[in-house]
C-alpha cells in the first residue's frame, strides 16, 4: 500500500511535467502530451487503482498542460530576447 501512495503523490506528478515539457519541445504543440497523460491516466484508472483516481487523472492532465505551457512561454521569450 505504502508503495502506491508513493507512486502517485510522488512519481506519476513528475512524470507528467516532465512529459508535458518533453512533448512542448518534440512536437511545438501544448496539447499533445495532457492528452497522452489524461488517456495513460485514464486506462490506470479503470485497470489499476479505482474510480476515485480520477481526481488524480484531472491533476496530472493539468500538470502536464501546465508544464507545457511553462516550456511555451520560456521557449518564446527565449526567441523573443534572441531577435531583439
Amino acid at each position: 500500500m505504502g508503495g502506491m501512495i508513493q507512486l502517485v503523490l510522488f512519481l506519476f506528478p513528475v512524470t507528467s511535467i516532465i512529459l508535458g515539457l518533453a512533448g512542448f519541445y518534440l512536437f511545438k504543440n501544448i496539447w499533445v502530451m495532457p492528452l497522452f497523460v489524461a488517456l495513460v491516466s485514464i486506462t490506470l484508472m479503470f485497470t489499476v487503482f479505482n474510480p476515485t483516481f480520477l481526481m488524480w487523472v484531472f491533476i496530472y492532465t493539468a500538470l502536464a498542460f501546465s508544464s507545457g505551457l511553462f516550456g511555451k512561454s520560456f521557449h518564446l521569450i527565449v526567441n523573443r530576447n534572441r531577435k531583439g
